[in-house]
Parts: structure tokens; C-alpha cells; sequence
């Protein structure tokens, strides 16, 4: 992480992520923020293509990774690490930018396509090593300039001497981030193979083997009645149950990640370390819209199914649910990338000329003023009130208690 290179950094909205990968030409996929790390979370948004851990990196962090379960798994396919795409980071500001390019390189699915600068550059890369692909992201001009156009705009000539002063030499940049991916890899036997792609490290860490989706269990049949009407609904809850804990199709790879991926946030969360989770998954529009061309064409042939009416009524409402949450990203990334800073610049002027200016300014640190006496005052108000508490509950009331009894003995 020591090459100083002049990317921008990319501010942490998913709808970014997925406007990167459609700038570098990728289509089928987009990019999904994920919170309870839970399968049915995995589940709800799969196929899942890979997971990225992104965290503010610090100089202390824990540079070996979380260690592996003892006995640790054995690779099976160890020449199959030189056709995994893996890259050291030395982007700082970019670290997302290469999490998902490392993903992208990794996907062999025929739903995603690269585009034919990205296969191109995949291509390229096949047989560099760590340091020299992640020189080659570092160099790629298509994949720098996708990466500035969804990237935080510049400083604002107009505010040339107003920001905050660049980091001194010894002192961490705010804006490095650190990333670990996992991905699936099929292997020879059909099989697919879980990767943990630390940047840090030298080489891919291999985490165990689990079926595909074309080998994924299916869900067992129900049971065949056998006139007991008691015994028969007893036995089809048991099948029902079963069938509902086999795994979708594509998701049996995510259990050893997301164990992995759990771990790596409790570490970091016990730290107070800043980090987010995402994954690159299928594109929710590209695939609804093919699923209902599919029904449209079933019913146009004459073989319409039972449901597809109430499915395609479904998919119509996601997709309007899709516009529209596409449509905010958009508008929230519009204001994001808006440079306000000539408009507050001719605004103050305007003011300074019309002499409102510096009343304005009065004002703002009076209320300023007022609103931290009122804080004050309020803290205090609770910390006598407190302490009074104190006093009545037990001393004081105790000793007006004692001199009152003290006074009837007397008399």
C-alpha cells in the first residue's frame, strides 16, 4: 500500500459500485450493500458472484488475517491458484475499485459479461504475478477513468485554501481502506472451490470445497400418503421443513465465506474499525425482465402456466420498485458530484455587499454562544440533580429523620 497514485476516493453507495461496472462495460451485474451477514440475507439477493469486507486500514491492523480452523483445509487443486485472478493492493483511494475488478475476473458465469475491454485486460493479466497485476490496474487507463467518473469530484477551485490541510508526512490518510474478497472458483471434479483474496497477503487462501449449483442437493420429495390422516400431515411437515433448509441453488458457497467473513467483523467491530460489507450479485432488472420475456413468450405460444399472470404482475412491480430506486441513486449521486461551492462563494459576496454579512454572521456565533450555555446549563441541571438524588434518598433524608426523633425523645 505505498504507491501514492492520484485516484479520487469513491464515496460508499452501492448504486456507485454498479454505475463503475456499467462505465467498464459490464453487463449483469450490480453491486449490493449487505447488513445482518446472514444467509437469508445471502439468500434474498443470490446468485451471489462475491463478497467484498472493506475497512479503514490502519498501521496496526492485523496483517496475517484471522487464522484458519486447525486442522487447516487442504487445497486439492493447488494448480488452480494460477488461474485465479489475484492483486496486491496499491491503490489506496481505490480499494473498492480493485475488490470488484478481483471479483469481475473471477466470475465464469454465462449470465455476466465482462465487455470487451475488461476481457481484454483479463486476458492480459493471465499470467502476472500479485504485484505486477495490481501495477496493471494501476495502470489501466479504461479502468482509471470509469473509476473518476463515479469518484468524488475534485476540491473546488473556488475553495483553493479553504479545506482542511493535506495529511503531514508519519500521519494516516483518512481515505485508505482496505479490502478482502471471496469467491468461488469451479474446479475440475465440478465442484466449487472458496477463495479468501486478501490483498495483503501473498497468494489466495483456500477455505474448503462445497457443491455447485448444478450438483446442489434437491429437496426431498413429500411423502406418499398412507391413509392416516394424523400420521400423513405429521410426516408432510417434516418433508416441508427439510425441503425448506436445502440451500437456492449458488448459495452453498457463502456458508465458509460468510463464517470468515463474520469473524473478520467481530475482530473489527471489538476495534472500533470502520468497514462495510458487499457483494456483487446478479442484476436484479437484467434478470426480471428475462424472466418475464419468458412468460410473455409462453403465453404468446399458447402454454401459459398456471401463476404466471400473478408472477408477471410481480415482476412488473419490482421492476417499477427498481426505476425508482435507481432513479434516487442517480439524483443522489447528481447532488453528491455538484460542485456548491461557487454558488456559497457568490452567495457570501452578495450578502458582504448588501452589509448583511457580518450581522449574520453575529448572530450565528451568538446562537452558537447560546446553545452551548444552554448545554452547559443542562449538564450541570443533571449532575445536581444527581447528586441532590443522592443526598435526599439516603443521607440527608436519614438525618432529618434521626434529628426528628431526636427531638420527640426529648420532649
Amino acid at each position: 500500500m505505498a504507491i501514492e497514485v492520484p485516484w479520487p476516493p469513491t464515496d460508499g453507495d452501492p448504486w456507485i459500485y454498479t454505475s463503475l461496472m456499467q462505465e467498464m462495460g459490464v453487463e449483469g451485474a450490480q453491486a449490493e450493500e449487505l447488513y445482518t451477514l446472514e444467509m437469508s440475507e445471502f439468500e434474498a439477493v443470490a446468485p451471489i458472484f462475491g463478497l467484498i469486507f472493506l475497512y479503514k486500514w490502519r498501521p496496526d491492523e492485523l496483517r496475517d488475517g484471522l487464522p484458519l480452523p486447525d486442522p487447516a483445509p487442504v487445497n486439492p487443486h493447488p494448480e488452480q491458484l494460477h488461474s485465479i485472478f489475484f492483486a496486491n493492493q496499491v491503490i489506496n483511494a481505490a480499494a473498492v475499485t480493485q475488490a470488484i475488478v478481483t471479483i469481475l475476473m473471477n466470475i465464469e458465469v454465462p449470465g455476466v459479461k465482462l465487455g470487451p475491454k475488461l476481457t481484454e485486460f483479463k486476458s492480459y493479466c493471465a499470467h502476472l504475478d500479485p504485484g505486477l497485476s495490481a501495477l496493471a490496474i494501476h495502470n489501466s487507463t479504461f479502468i482509471r477513468d470509469s473509476h473518476l467518473k463515479v469518484s468524488r469530484p475534485p476540491p473546488s477551485p473556488a475553495a483553493d485554501g479553504l479545506g482542511p490541510p493535506p495529511p503531514r508526512p508519519g500521519e494516516v490518510d483518512e481515505d485508505v481502506y482496505h479490502f478482502i474478497t471471496w469467491v468461488p472458483v469451479a474446479t475440475p471434479s465440478g465442484t466449487l472451490a472458496v477463495y479468501e483474496l486478501d490483498s495483503l497477503q501473498d497468494a489466495p487462501l483456500y477455505l474448503g470445497e462445497v457443491p455447485s449449483a448444478a450438483a446442489a442437493p434437491p429437496p426431498p420429495p413429500l411423502p406418499v400418503p398412507t391413509g392416516d390422516a394424523e400420521a400423513d400431515a405429521e410426516a408432510e411437515t417434516r418433508a416441508m421443513a427439510a425441503a425448506a433448509a436445502v440451500r437456492p441453488p449458488g448459495t452453498s458457497w457463502l456458508i465458509p465465506a460468510a463464517a470468515r467473513l463474520r469473524a473478520y467483523a467481530e475482530v473489527y467491530a471489538v476495534a472500533e474499525v470502520r468497514h462495510s460489507v458487499l457483494g456483487v450479485v446478479a442484476n436484479r432488472v437484467a434478470a426480471l425482465t428475462a424472466e418475464r420475456q419468458t412468460i410473455r413468450e409462453r403465453e404468446m405460444e399458447g402454454a401459459a402456466r398456471e401463476g404466471d399472470e400473478e408472477r408477471e404482475a410481480d415482476i412488473l412491480h419490482r421492476l417499477l420498485v427498481e426505476e425508482e430506486r435507481s432513479s434516487g441513486w442517480a439524483a443522489e449521486s447528481a447532488r453528491r458530484r455538484h460542485d456548491y461551492m461557487p454558488f456559497l462563494i457568490e452567495t457570501l459576496k452578495l450578502l458582504a455587499s448588501k452589509g448583511e454579512l457580518t450581522a449574520l454572521i453575529d448572530a450565528a456565533r451568538e446562537q452558537k454562544r447560546a446553545a452551548a450555555k444552554a448545554a452547559a446549563k443542562a449538564a450541570k441541571a443533571a449532575r445536581g440533580g444527581k447528586a441532590k438524588s443522592s443526598k435526599g434518598g439516603g443521607g440527608g433524608g436519614g438525618w432529618r429523620c434521626w434529628k426528628l426523633s431526636r427531638l420527640e425523645h426529648r420532649t
